[in-house]
Parts: C-alpha cells; sequence; structure tokens
C-alpha cells in the first residue's frame, strides 16, 4: 500500500507516528469524489446559465410586452428577471471554487506536493465558508419575511 507522508501544521517534534498517511485507498476515494463534485459543478454552470436566459427573458418581456391591470404587471417581470440575476451571480464565486478545488485536489494525489494538497484545503475552506455565510444571511432573511408576514397579517385583521 503506498503512503505520503505529510506533515502536520507548527509540530517540532515529529515522528513517524504523527505523521498524516496518505493511503491508496485515501487518494482513490478522494478523486472519485473530485469526479462527483466536477458533475455537480458542471450541472451548476448550466443551472446558472438558465438563469441568466430566464432573466434575460423576463427583462426583454417585462420592457417589451407592457401588459394591462389584469396581466402581469412590468415591475414584477423586472424584479424577478433582476433577482435571477442576482442568484447567478452568487453562484459564480463558489463554482469557480469548486473547479479549483477539484484541479489542486487531483494535482496533490498524483503528483503527492503539499503545495497543491494545501490550496485544495484552501479551496475547501473558502467554498465552505462561502456557502455557510450564505446560508447565515439566508436564515436572517427568512427570519425576516416570516416576521414581517406576521406583523402584515396582525395588522390586516383589525
Amino acid at each position: 500500500m503506498e503512503q505520503n507522508n505529510i506533515p502536520p501544521q507548527g509540530e517540532v517534534n515529529q515522528t513517524p507516528e504523527s505523521l498524516l498517511r496518505v493511503s491508496s485507498q485515501m487518494k482513490a476515494s478522494l478523486l472519485s469524489s473530485m469526479s462527483w463534485i466536477q458533475f455537480f459543478l458542471i450541472i451548476s454552470c448550466i443551472g446558472v446559465g438558465l438563469l441568466l436566459v430566464a432573466a434575460l427573458v423576463m427583462l426583454v418581456m417585462g420592457s417589451v410586452f407592457p401588459f394591462g391591470e389584469e396581466g402581469i404587471p412590468t415591475l414584477v417581470l423586472a424584479g424577478v428577471g433582476l433577482l435571477y440575476l442576482l442568484i447567478a451571480a452568487l453562484y459564480v464565486y463558489p463554482i469557480v471554487r469548486g473547479f479549483k478545488l477539484v484541479n489542486h485536489t487531483r494535482k496533490a494525489l498524483r503528483a503527492g506536493t503539499n503545495a497543491d494538497f494545501e490550496a485544495s484545503a484552501d479551496d475547501l475552506h473558502a467554498l465552505l465558508k462561502f456557502c455557510g455565510i450564505l446560508t447565515i444571511a439566508l436564515l436572517v432573511v427568512y427570519i425576516l419575511f416570516i416576521f414581517v408576514t406576521a406583523i402584515l397579517a396582525v395588522m390586516n385583521i383589525h
């Protein structure tokens, strides 16, 4: 079984037992995981493309076909189109970081270089940090939405 020794960061007294060992099985699992991550990233790119097309259609329809009182107001179409553009823009950063993660991980596992392994860890950290911050932001938006909806419902009852 092939193994690479990766020393822990900042440790002064390194013994062979304290070194991280990357086995062939670990490499195979990580390489397989990178294939799945790349698949999800490609699907995400397609999704961003569809979001951009939908946003442009809504923006064009809102400006070319003004609807009457019974149709969908132009402002609503423009708002949804802009929202789709914002969502597509939010997807770009994690997609780029994800592709970097895949490339650095594959390089590190095939060449066995610490620099690529460190870059891979940095990419994973940045990707997860972005997802965590976005999750917190969305939770705040959801709570605000529920709070405002509840207030409007109470005000509408009276």
